[in-house]
């Protein structure tokens, strides 16, 4: 019986091609986050006036933890994200190489972010880019035996 990937009018060797579509796309969003433009003096121009709306009366104090677990979702999110879309993607059956590649994409982005002016590398960072990779490889494995 023909699966679906055999049907498709693409010739076989542009599907793996295709598969890194997304990656390569989110990659280069996670790319642009790490510029000056998403600096914390620049988003916290967007964050802190949302939470000074959603918490009338919260505290300067308490604006500037918001805004730096806000910028710390982010970055779990993010690679979270991208762990997911290699699994789902190239990467469906190797797993702990997507999570490898999350973790030195995450090293990578580092090293970028050392050279931008407004930004700052760190390890923390890093590890806490790769624990959100990590959660989702959790997550997926979670999902995968449910159902």
């Amino acid at each position: 019986m023909p699966t679906a990937k055999s049907l498709s009018a693409e010739p076989p060797e542009f599907a793996p091609l295709r598969e890194w579509i997304p990656v390569l796309i989110w990659g280069a969003i996670i790319f642009t986050l790490s510029t000056s433009a998403f600096s914390a003096v620049n988003t916290s121009r967007v964050i802190d006036p949302m939470l000074r709306w959603l918490i009338p009366g919260i505290s300067a104090a308490s604006v500037d933890v918001g805004h730096m677990l806000v910028r710390k979702a982010a970055h779990f999110t993010e690679y979270g994200i991208l762990f997911w879309l290699l699994v789902r993607g190239p990467m469906a059956q190797r797993p702990y190489l997507a999570l490898m590649l999350c973790v030195v994409y995450a090293l990578t982005d580092e090293g970028h972010q050392a050279f931008v002016p407004g930004r700052t590398a760190s390890l923390y960072d890093v590890a806490l880019d790769s624990t959100g990779a990590l959660f989702s490889h959790f997550l997926t494995t979670a999902i995968a035996e449910i159902a």
